[in-house]
């Protein structure tokens, strides 16, 4: 059964076109992973605040994603972003 990942991040004010930067080139990474099922971004610019909300096939998947993000130092220009850690929820997919 798949599982959504909500990851939510307080951004640092004024990166903005650097982190646009960063998306465009890494966001293809993740689509491209094994288990990924789908991405999407989206901000709130006036509270500095970014959501990313992906579909995986497992929490294993989303977080063997993780430790490769970590494992090449991706994770950590990510985080460079954001003013605090992002948060990260696993929640079950319902097909009501």
């Amino acid at each position: 059964m798949s599982i959504k990942v909500v990851i939510e991040c307080n951004l640092t004010q004024g990166k903005t076109g650097e982190l646009d930067t960063f998306l465009l080139a890494n966001v293809p990474t993740v689509r491209g992973f094994l288990g990924c099922e789908r991405v999407s971004i989206s901000f709130d610019e006036q509270s500095a605040v970014m959501v990313i909300d992906e579909d995986w096939q497992s929490v294993s998947h989303h977080q063997k994603y993780m430790q490769f993000i970590s494992d090449n130092g991706v994770l950590e220009q990510l985080k460079s972003f954001m003013s605090v850690p992002p948060t990260i929820r696993y929640l079950q997919l319902s097909h009501y």
